[in-house]
């Protein structure tokens, strides 16, 4: 508002001055016109300050304007407390300062201006300078300076109301803009995900893969177990390179849907054991079919904290089985997914170790990167008798439990 009011203040004192000297010049009206020079001069001095303050960087806020209309609205009262006061033409130029507060404020500085206007309008009823009367023309005057009135206040609040609205379009539309481009970077930033998911996931079966061609390779023949491990490895890294490449086509990283909490959660396990078969697993689903909204890269999220709990087991030496477990609190998705291992200052120092080809470093970054983005949080507890709780809170899709 600072670049609009100093110009206008500028126009405003120029035109008090002009009202002055014809009315005391050419029409001859006995007014205190030295005061008044004075109040309109004192004007001025505040908007030159102002105009240079502002032109070496300072920047206008809320106090500042209020400041500004509560400077007018007090040069105001002393003009027309010298010349008439309520009689005077010009009085209803107190709603100026209070439409351009109504644009620029907040409720309650408005508020306090308009109650600040109608206090001085009362008071120059009581206390003012009576106009001096020109025989047989005071109405005429009268009616002659509502109308200037008028047009004054008719381009002021025009240019005012004018200038508001082509800001508030300017904004909606770099609003639009960077709505279009969050969209944009969110369905990247999706499929950036889903994709180094995809390649962490594809890294057991294709290392469970190599093993096996390595022990052929030396003479073990395979048998019916192997050939079957095989089979399973190689359509779940088929799975998962076709589900990237349809995401792709779309330019998406697939619409949230509702899904049963529970029968997410045994998906999510099912796929583990086929990656992992040789780990131990206790499963206690007890989300009572409440529904959570799910993604392509929410399952890999899952799957990738369940490795991290088999790995921190196997690191340690745990004979001990990877323990899931979902619970509704307080409206949302619980689900802890509990080890024996070393604890979570462990897992993080082995998070930033460098990278093995059984570990490709990126499977919790993923996790927090895509549970984050579905609106949940991911926290390491210590547990007690050793090892670490990973515990995974997510929103539900509605306050209604999914019908069986």
């Amino acid at each position: 508002m600072l670049p609009l009011l100093i110009p206008l203040r500028y126009l405003a004192v120029a035109g008090q001055l002009a009202t002055m000297l014809f009315v005391a010049w050419r029409l001859g009206l006995g007014i205190p016109l030295a005061p008044m020079l004075s109040v309109s001069v004192a004007l001025l001095v505040f908007n030159v300050v102002l105009h240079l303050w502002w032109r070496r960087g300072g920047q206008g806020g809320s106090r500042l304007l209020m400041t500004q209309l509560v400077v007018d609205m007090a040069a105001l009262t002393a003009l027309l407390y010298l010349a008439g006061g309520p009689a005077n033409p010009f009085v209803s130029l107190y709603l100026v300062p209070v439409a351009i507060a109504a644009v620029g404020l907040d409720l309650l500085p408005v508020l306090g201006l308009a109650v600040l206007s109608a206090l001085l309008y009362t008071g120059l009823m009581r206390w003012h300078v009576p106009l001096p009367t020109v025989h047989g023309r005071d109405f005429e005057l009268h009616i002659v300076g509502m109308w200037i009135n008028f047009l004054l206040t008719v381009t002021i609040m025009a240019v005012v109301l004018g200038r508001f609205m082509a800001t508030v379009k300017r904004q909606r539309r770099a609003l639009a803009e960077a709505r279009e481009r969050a969209l944009r970077d969110e369905s990247v930033l999706a499929l950036g995900t889903l994709a180094a998911g995809t390649a962490h996931e594809l890294n057991t079966p294709l290392t469970t893969m190599g093993l096996l061609l390595d022990d052929w390779q030396d003479g073990h023949a395979p048998d019916d177990e192997d050939l079957a491990l095989m089979r399973a490895q190689l359509a779940h890294c088929r799975d998962h390179v076709r589900t990237l490449a349809d995401l792709a086509r779309r330019g998406d990283a697939d619409e949230p849907l509702p899904r049963d909490a529970d029968g997410l959660l045994r998906d999510c396990v099912d796929r583990w054991r086929l990656l992992r078969p040789s780990v131990m697993v206790s499963l206690d689903a007890g989300a009572d079919r409440h529904a959570v909204r799910v993604d392509a890269t929410l399952p890999q999220a899952l799957i990738h904290l369940f490795n991290n709990a088999a790995d921190a087991n196997a690191r340690s030496g745990a004979d001990a089985a990877v323990e899931i477990a979902s619970r509704i609190v307080e409206g949302r998705l619980c689900i802890a997914v509990c080890d024996r291992g070393d604890g979570p200052d462990a897992l993080a120092a082995f998070a930033r170790a460098e990278r093995s080809a059984h570990n490709l470093g990126v499977g919790l970054m993923i996790s927090n990167a895509s549970i984050e983005r579905a609106g949940g949080a991911v926290r390491q507890f210590a547990r007690d008798g050793g090892g670490c709780i990973t515990a995974i809170v997510l929103p539900l899709a509605n306050d209604e439990a999914v019908a069986p």
